[in-house]
């Protein structure tokens, strides 16, 4: 058989191993199967293990979810040991810095050049927000990594352009095993640069004021308990009761702890049924112009990702299988699944 366990291409822990119990507990790939020696081959980070280790079914196992990010943690802790005690990346390090330095006015160092980033970076997420500045940066980030064999290379930037769908495709090999065609591959850069542009110009929603003079008989703080019990008069009632049915609050939850004691001053407003009109002036808050966020995104990819481990095989796709892995899924992976096709539902429906 070529995957006895069915555990090829994906990711998988190392357990009960007694001739290098440094390997227990760790999360690797099965990349492929031996079966003259009834062994996977298994790939670990580079600072673990830089070749693949032969281990048999028997001593791995499907992790969880908590195990594969504990995994995961372990490996960007390890490969950031292993950078910071590499002397040769400090070297190279030392070097591009004077590199730098050298390209830079005679006033200016590289330390100016970090504060001038990092004052961009908290401008930027003052302006559009914690979440969209951390896509905006992924998003480039994305680019730059798929794009760095060609930047590397020095070419120019029309053919770095020209390349793009290429080396998008590489890494979608890469990093999934699955090997789409390059008009599937450039479909899917496109759809998510699309959806992460929708997201990015949607306009931050911000509080609307209403009627003026109502806000300045609110006092400058703008709450109730500032006004005392005796300045309220019935029109400014009324806007508080109307405020609390649009915001869907407990009835009489912006009066004042002291409110069956309050007095109303005179009012110099007819309220017969025209009247009513002078309200007409008060702006909702807007509604949300879009459901597709950060939030959707992730969960449309964790969604992919859930039903390419469940039902590909040979870089294809078997319904049966698919069937029979989610029946036999943990629970409380199928309820992230559940909760991550609801996410993603909802911002279609």
């Amino acid at each position: 058989m070529s995957d006895p366990a069915g555990l090829l291409k994906k990711q998988v822990k190392i357990h009960s191993v007694s001739a290098k119990p440094e390997l227990n507990n760790k999360i690797g790939i099965a990349q492929s199967y031996l079966p003259d020696r009834a062994r996977y081959l298994v790939s670990l980070s580079p600072h673990i293990s830089p070749a693949p280790i032969a281990l048999k079914a028997d001593n791995l196992a499907i992790p969880t979810l908590p195990e594969k990010a504990r995994g995961k943690v372990d490996e960007i802790r390890g490969m950031m040991m292993t950078m910071y005690n590499d002397e040769n990346l400090r070297q190279a390090l030392r070097t591009g810095i004077a590199q730098l330095e050298a390209q830079l006015p005679p006033n200016v160092k590289v330390e100016h050049v970090a504060g001038g980033i990092l004052f961009a970076l908290f401008a930027m997420i003052y302006m559009i927000g914690l979440s969209k500045t951390i896509m905006l940066i992924s998003l480039v980030l994305m680019v730059v990594v798929v794009a760095l064999p060609d930047i590397i290379a020095k070419r120019d930037v029309k053919s770095i352009v020209r390349n793009l769908p290429f080396r998008w495709k590489e890494a979608i090999e890469l990093n999934t095993g699955y090997k789409p065609s390059k008009r599937v591959a450039t479909g899917i850069l496109v759809a998510i640069l699309l959806l992460s542009s929708k997201v990015l110009l949607t306009p931050r929603s911000r509080p609307t004021k209403g009627n003026k003079a109502f806000d300045g008989a609110r006092g400058s703080r703008g709450r109730p308990e500032d006004l005392g019990a005796a300045s309220f008069t019935m029109e400014e009632v009324y806007r508080l009761g109307y405020e609390d049915a649009q915001k869907e609050s407990t009835f009489g939850e912006s009066l004042p702890a002291n409110f069956q004691k309050m007095a109303f001053k005179d009012s110099s407003i007819d309220y017969s049924y025209d009247d009513y009109g002078d309200y007409n002036d008060y702006i909702p808050p807007p509604k949300k112009q879009s459901k597709i966020g950060m939030g959707t995104i992730m969960a449309l990819f964790a969604l992919g990702r859930t039903v390419k481990e469940l039902g590909f095989h040979d870089g294809r796709f078997d319904f049966n299988l698919f069937v029979a892995n989610a029946r036999n899924l943990p629970p409380m992976k199928m309820a992230f699944a559940g909760f991550m096709l609801y996410r993603v539902l909802s911002a279609f429906l």
